[in-house]
């Protein structure tokens, strides 16, 4: 009796997490985004310099990204991806074609039908292609019992090798914590491949 209840909680978690990570991507699929350019910042063996933010501290960091640190800087772009869930299906509005003022790049912008969303926007920057990014800008909002923030969030790439490779991001914004004051934060990378 006790194999069984075993092996069948063992199932239930298993099949629970399967449900949880595979789901139709209706927009935009960030993971993949941020799994692509992890692997091509690590084969051009970057170095990451950085300047980090938090009220009136500032500090400027560089060293080199190996797969641990990529992960810690990049996975915060992951929650965008929040826009592909089942809830969220039908929920954004999608304009395309329409040229920036300040630059010579086309824009694909996706727009929350409720502004109360996690993401209210998302636009997408590229060039002819939509395959050419050259930025991604959004703002990804978390409101909870404990904490409220908004951060603004930025990514900017380069293609000078055909492929787009991410050479700047950037994410700022404030946090309220309950009982305590806000907090103004940023941080701001860029990513110089090496030379060997």
């Amino acid at each position: 009796m006790k194999q069984t209840f075993f092996l069948g909680l063992v199932a239930l978690i298993v099949s629970c997490k399967q449900s949880e990570s595979v789901y139709d991507k209706p927009y935009f699929d960030f993971d993949s985004l941020i799994n692509k350019q992890h692997a091509a910042l690590l084969q051009a063996k970057v170095t990451l310099t950085k300047t980090v933010t938090l009220g009136a501290a500032k500090e400027e960091l560089s060293f080199e990204a190996d797969s641990i640190v990529l992960h810690k800087e990049l996975d915060v772009f992951r929650q965008l991806d929040i826009i592909n869930k089942p809830g969220f299906k039908n929920e954004y509005k999608i304009s395309d074609g329409e040229k920036d003022t300040r630059s010579n790049l086309t824009m694909r912008r996706y727009e929350a039908l409720r502004p109360s969303y996690p993401v209210p926007y998302v636009t997408f920057y590229y060039q002819q292609d939509f395959n050419r990014l050259y930025k991604i800008e959004s703002v990804y909002k978390e409101d909870n019992a404990l904490y409220r923030t908004e951060r603004n969030l930025l990514l900017e790439f380069d293609d000078a090798s055909g492929k787009p490779l991410l050479v700047r991001y950037k994410l700022s914004g404030v946090q309220k914590m309950i009982l305590s004051d806000s907090i103004t934060f940023s941080v701001d990378g860029s990513f110089v491949p090496g030379i060997f």
